[in-house]
């Protein structure tokens, strides 16, 4: 396994990318949430509407890090998320997903510790111990064996 660290130009990108396939699923989802309960939650509809899309992202990841440790974005940016234990868990998935929801709502501080950080780590990653791994290389990859 590569476990030489990826860009942090590659890290970024992929952070960005995400966004790309986020907005449709949120689109689809929220459709979803005001077809069925336009007025049904009343004064509260704004903040439950909000606490909806953050779990529907969060299904969306914790779902794609659990079956293969990429996203969309990260497959497109041939990153994958690894932790020293081996594939990650729902459980552990989750965790990382809170931990960078925490760190987005102080300011971000957990996306531009990246910035600071030699292992171009998120500050999530870092205090899980999870690391991005450059996919471009495995013998097993797709691109690879087209190659041949």
């Amino acid at each position: 396994m590569n476990t030489k660290n990826p860009p942090l130009k590659r890290v970024y990108g992929s952070l960005v990318y995400e966004l790309f396939a986020l907005v449709p699923i949120w689109m689809i989802a929220g459709f979803i949430f005001i077809f069925f309960f336009d007025t049904f939650f009343g004064s509260y509809q704004k903040l439950i509407f909000q606490i909806y899309l953050w779990f529907i992202a969060g299904v969306y990841f914790t779902y794609c890090w659990t079956k293969s440790g990429q996203t969309l974005a990260m497959m497109v940016w041939k990153l994958k998320i690894i932790s020293p234990h081996g594939p990650l868990t729902r459980k552990l998935a989750w965790r990382r997903y809170i931990y960078a929801t925490l760190g987005t709502l102080m300011g971000g501080i957990s996306f531009l510790w990246a910035l600071t950080n030699k292992k171009n780590l998120y500050l999530h990653d870092q205090i899980l111990n999870y690391y991005f791994t450059d996919v471009r290389f495995y013998k097993s990859s797709p691109s690879q064996q087209r190659r041949k």
